[in-house]
């Protein structure tokens, strides 16, 4: 009876986690974001650097997010295991692992 139990529950929770293995758009989509920001805060900011051309750098990360998103998504590659996926994307200046499931992304540094 325990087993069966035991049994079920996995089944169920193998299940939500297949359901909600996120696609290969909605992790380019997400990377996008996540890279326009990180390079919004690691470009556009510094103490040298007038808030005028902060706000500068920002406009232009912002505006170029179409060419952010082409590099997303001609450099990654999605490995589905069905119950979650894993994205690797090579960036100019470094490789990025990301795991997928649940519905969430988790970049690993």
């Amino acid at each position: 009876m325990k087993l069966q139990v035991i049994l079920i529950g996995a089944a169920v929770i193998a299940g939500v986690m297949a359901v909600t293995n996120p696609s290969k758009e909605r992790y380019i989509e997400y990377a996008t974001d996540q890279f326009s920001e990180s390079g919004k805060t690691s470009i556009c900011a510094g103490d040298n650097m007038p808030i005028a051309a902060q706000q500068s750098c920002k406009f232009v990360i912002s505006q170029g997010k179409g060419v952010i998103k082409s590099m997303v998504t001609n450099s990654t590659k999605q490995q589905n295991f069905v119950l979650f996926s894993l994205y690797e994307t090579d960036m100019p200046n470094k490789k990025v692992t990301t795991i997928a499931a649940l519905g969430n992304f988790y970049m690993l540094k």
